[in-house]
Order: structure tokens, then C-alpha cells, then sequence
């Protein structure tokens, strides 16, 4: 399944998902037409499964970057990074990328509520963690509002910068602010 989705992630970011073919992801997967359709119905089946990859993968990268040492400034910028860069890379590294961001809420609307839910989630947990450590987020409403101000932000910053170090610098003032404002560093 594995190879199935780095051949899919390959040809949807090299020819965009209209020119990619079954054939052709079974082609660059090394394996026959029949053995794909198999495991998947139809190309849009295979952009499904490969939009909850990369849910998990941002998720789970999100939730590794906490460092319960370090200051919330950090812990957000970290945790933000780990989410956006990946989506920005698809965004930005591909000609195709505003396509395929766009079909991730048209075709797998599934998985882009999964991450905004699963982000929010995080974010809103770290939240709370920070309140009981004596954060004020009573500005954003609470940790629930601190961590939508939070996922709106950073995923506003993705679609308006046009380089990864402009995407880095963007979270870490992001990040800064949104600390400074909980009365953190």
C-alpha cells in the first residue's frame, strides 16, 4: 500500500490529479493495473487514502514536536511547523499544489475535518496544559479559542508566504504573540 501512495503522492504533484491515470500509478508503483484496482476502486479511492496518510503523518508529527521543557513560544512555533510545512511543501513544491489542496476538501472532505478536528484538538489540549501552568488565555476566550486563533493563523500563513523561511519566521512571530498574549514567553 505503501509504494501505492508514494507513486500516487509522485504523479498527483508531477502531472496534477486529472492527468494522473490508474495506469499510471500502477506503472510507477511497479505493480499491475489489476493488483491497484484491487485495493482501490477508483483514482479518487487512491487520493483518499493518501490525504489520510498524510493526515496521520501531520498529526503525529504535530503532537512529537511538544517538548514539555521548552517555552510555549517554542512549543507553539514547533508544533505549527510540524503541521503547516508539510501541507506548505505540498502547496508551494509542486505546480499541481493548489490543486491538490483544493481536492483534499472537495474529494476527501472526510480527512480535511479529521485534521482541522485533530489539530484543534491538540492545540486546545496544549492549551489547557499551559492555562494550568498559569497561562492567561482569557484574550483568546479560553484554550479552545486560543487554539483556533492558533489553527486559523498558522494555516492563513501557509497560503500567504511564499518560501519556507518566510513560513518559518511568520509561526515563530505567530507563536511569540500568541505566548506574550498568555502572559508566557
Amino acid at each position: 500500500m505503501q509504494r501505492i501512495l508514494i507513486a500516487a503522492s509522485t504523479l498527483f504533484g508531477r502531472n496534477g490529479f486529472q492527468r494522473t491515470s490508474m495506469a499510471d500509478i500502477a506503472r510507477e508503483a511497479g505493480i499491475a493495473r489489476a493488483t491497484l484496482y484491487l485495493r482501490f476502486s477508483e483514482k479518487r479511492a487512491v487520493f483518499e487514502a493518501l490525504a489520510a496518510a498524510l493526515v496521520d503523518e501531520a498529526l503525529k508529527a504535530a503532537e512529537a514536536a511538544w517538548d514539555d521543557a521548552a517555552p510555549l513560544s517554542k512549543n507553539l512555533a514547533e508544533t505549527m511547523l510540524a503541521k503547516e510545512l508539510m501541507f506548505f511543501r505540498i502547496l508551494r513544491n509542486s505546480p499541481h499544489g493548489a490543486e491538490m489542496m483544493d481536492l483534499q476538501a472537495e474529494i476527501s472532505p472526510t480527512q480535511a475535518q479529521r485534521l482541522g478536528d485533530g489539530y484543534g484538538a491538540l492545540l486546545a489540549r496544549r492549551g489547557h496544559e499551559a492555562a494550568e501552568g498559569g497561562a492567561d488565555l482569557s484574550t483568546f476566550g479560553g484554550a479552545d479559542g486560543f487554539a483556533a486563533f492558533l489553527v486559523k493563523s498558522g494555516s492563513g500563513l501557509k497560503y500567504e508566504m511564499h518560501t519556507e523561511e518566510e513560513l518559518r519566521e511568520g509561526v515563530v512571530r505567530l507563536s511569540k504573540v500568541a505566548a506574550r498574549a498568555a502572559g508566557r514567553n
